[in-house]
């Protein structure tokens, strides 16, 4: 019996799912990603999912953004008394709010499972060195190489067992060894999997003793790892230095200034009580305490926003992927900066 329900859902998910996102190619993107991760394609029935859990969200944000959005003089002149407009500004500002959230939720789904698929590469480079050793031990031992493929995968390197069970499997269906390498080569966007795989192609092509090209695949395999160890501790070495100026130094520094325009403010106070004669400034304006917090939100936003750009360049990773540090580092930072502000300001005030 066919599941109407759950067919309505796919259907559903087929029209709710954007072939852009900005200027990324989500659904094609997302296809490559599914297909590389599961051999399947686009799971429609958890978009229509994502799109639901969406408006739930957008729902209990809108409730607890409405009473403040609405506070601003701007919207209050043009709503007015009309129910109109104010049913209209509802209408738009909830479906703004509502695709700003489902584009947002779309793309965290999507880097989790790429997330997921980087995650399977970098394992399959790590396990790389060992694989080709164990498989030179067992063509030399005179096992065929369809054979000594898997029996040269240890159980618990299970991405590579994984792909090297389907260039087993596109074997024993008729193709050859070149031609299940190459397709497993297009799944990958690493280089190092990449070279190995297209060398020992060649070898195999090439044909004679194919354990002495492995052997120094291998060893290359090693100094590459090595190499690759080394730069991705100088790479983190200063994403550290980006993230500890990000969240910790910058909302200290600006609460400094707050705190500083505070501390003038009452010493000019101070000073106007102890001599009335003075005709200098005996205050600062309570608008520019109001300014400066609203300046440094923004620039803590900024600064945040391009440090994770940088993070992602650093980590070798998609510029897109930068969305995924930008919540994090924008929460803390933010947390830092009251708090830095409500304990040097607790502090100066009781100076004065």
């Amino acid at each position: 019996m066919v599941n109407i329900n759950k067919f309505n859902k796919e259907e559903f998910g087929k029209i709710l799912i954007p072939e852009k996102i900005y200027s990324m190619e989500f659904k094609k993107e997302l296809t490559e990603v599914y297909e590389k991760l599961y051999y399947n394609k686009i799971n429609y029935l958890m978009i229509s999912n994502l799109f639901f859990i969406s408006i739930i969200i957008s729902f209990i944000g809108y409730i607890v953004a409405y009473p403040s959005l609405s506070n601003y003089e701007f919207i209050q002149n043009f709503i007015g008394n009309s129910y109109v407009f104010k049913s209209i500004f509802i209408y738009v500002s909830f479906l703004i709010i509502n695709i700003l959230m489902y584009n947002s939720v779309l793309l965290g789904y999507f880097l989790y499972h790429e997330g997921k698929f980087k995650k399977a590469e970098n394992e399959i480079e790590k396990d790389l060195p060992e694989f080709i050793d164990n498989l030179v031990s067992n063509i030399k031992g005179g096992i065929p190489l369809e054979k000594a493929f898997l029996k040269s995968v240890r159980p618990e390197q299970e991405a590579l067992m994984k792909e090297v069970a389907l260039i087993n499997e596109k074997i024993l269906m008729g193709k050859n060894v070149q031609e299940a390498m190459k397709e497993f080569r297009a799944r990958f966007q690493s280089p190092v999997i990449n070279r190995t795989f297209f060398l020992m192609g060649e070898g195999i092509k090439g044909g004679g003793n194919l354990a002495a090209p492995l052997e120094r695949i291998s060893q290359n395999l090693k100094r590459i790892s090595s190499l690759e160890e080394e730069i991705k501790g100088n790479a983190g070495g200063f994403s550290m230095i980006i993230s500890a100026i990000t969240i910790l130094v910058s909302p200290l520094l600006f609460a400094l200034s707050l705190t500083l325009l505070n501390f003038i403010g009452q010493l000019f106070s101070l000073l106007s009580e102890a001599n009335t004669q003075l005709t200098m400034v005996t205050e600062v304006p309570v608008e520019f305490n109001q300014y400066l917090i609203v300046f440094s939100y923004s620039m803590i936003v900024m600064i945040t926003f391009f440090s994770s750009l940088i993070t992602s360049q650093l980590k070798n990773e998609k510029i897109y992927t930068a969305i995924k540090y930008l919540p994090i580092y924008i929460t803390i930072a933010i947390v830092l900066f009251q708090t830095f502000s409500t304990i040097l300001l607790s502090f100066f005030s009781d100076i004065i």
